[in-house]
């Protein structure tokens, strides 16, 4: 016997959320992208060492930016397209792919931006790091032993990869927790 919940509600295995996940992924990329350009005209780079609390700011908008995203691809796709529910793994996988494809737009930005739109961005890194480094109290040879491990990761094309990885590992996280606050299960009785 089937109950009226089972046949009021589709089959999630037969809707997609990708397109949702693909618009949603775009918007909290480009946020961040504007964040970053923001940061880079008004000389606040959050992601320079001494960024100090301006980097506090631009990190809850960032996180406040993915967790409405990825919040309101659940919430629109249990509410408009399955019926008011949704089970936990649809919500790791919408956030998995909300965070791709910010990470994705982010990762192209940021070759972009490192050989383009600001190509000493890498050396100014270092510098930073080297006065952090100083003030610190490390030698020069710790210095240079420092900036020999740490110069693999101020490349473009790393930091672009990092982008993407760490894009999804935060949608993973947010779709987790959002999943957890916002799972509705069917019951089949």
């Amino acid at each position: 016997m089937e109950t009226t919940e089972r046949s009021n509600a589709p089959d999630p295995a037969t809707v997609s959320y990708r397109n949702l996940a693909i618009r949603y992924g775009a918007i909290w990329g480009g946020v961040s992208i504007v964040s970053s350009l923001i940061g880079f005209l008004t000389n606040t780079n959050s992601t320079l060492p001494d960024a100090g609390p301006v980097k506090w700011v631009y990190t809850i908008v960032g996180l406040g930016v993915a967790s409405w995203a990825i919040a309101t691809v659940i919430r629109i796709d249990r509410d408009e397209q399955l019926g008011g529910y949704i089970g936990l793994g649809r919500c790791l996988g919408i956030g998995s792919l909300a965070g791709l494809v910010s990470g994705i737009l982010n990762g192209i930005f940021t070759a972009i931006y490192m050989t383009v739109i600001n190509p000493g961005f890498s050396e100014q890194m270092k510098e930073m790091m080297v006065a952090q480094w100083e003030e610190q109290g490390m030698g020069e040879d710790q210095i240079e032993m420092a900036l020999s491990m740490s110069s693999a990761f101020t490349n473009p094309v790393v930091l672009s990869v990092s982008q993407v990885i760490g894009g999804v590992i935060l949608g993973l996280i947010i779709g987790l927790v959002a999943g957890l606050v916002m799972k509705r299960e069917r019951s089949y009785i």
